[in-house]
């Protein structure tokens, strides 16, 4: 719901702003939302927690982090462990798998 009004406000703003003597079909309007509208759809998310910079950790066993390296608040999350639900956009989370190496990162 939210990215339908931005996509209008986005809309209303380039109809304003780019008339130039005559106004926009529905068609061209239509388009311009949509174009939009998949921008913000397929933006990746921001790097809040730092996790482009500990990429190097992917297939790495997790009893061989340093944690000391991660930024603080991280957590290394085992395959069967169980974690609070709490989301936290500045807290790097690494996930392990079944093997103990580093499956996933990811921000929350």
């Amino acid at each position: 719901m939210m990215r339908l009004v931005l996509a209008g406000i986005v809309v209303i703003g380039l109809a304003a702003c780019s008339g130039q003597g005559r106004e926009l079909t529905y068609r061209e309007l239509d388009q311009i939302a949509r174009q939009s509208q998949e921008e913000q759809i397929n933006r990746p998310p921001p790097d809040t927690c730092q996790m482009a910079a500990h990429q190097n950790l992917f297939g790495q066993v997790g009893a061989d982090i340093d944690r000391s390296a991660l930024p603080a608040g991280a957590r290394v999350i085992c395959h069967d462990c169980v974690v609070t639900m709490d989301y936290r956009a500045d807290r790097l989370n690494v996930d392990l798998g079944a093997d103990g190496k580093v499956t996933r990162l990811h921000c929350g």
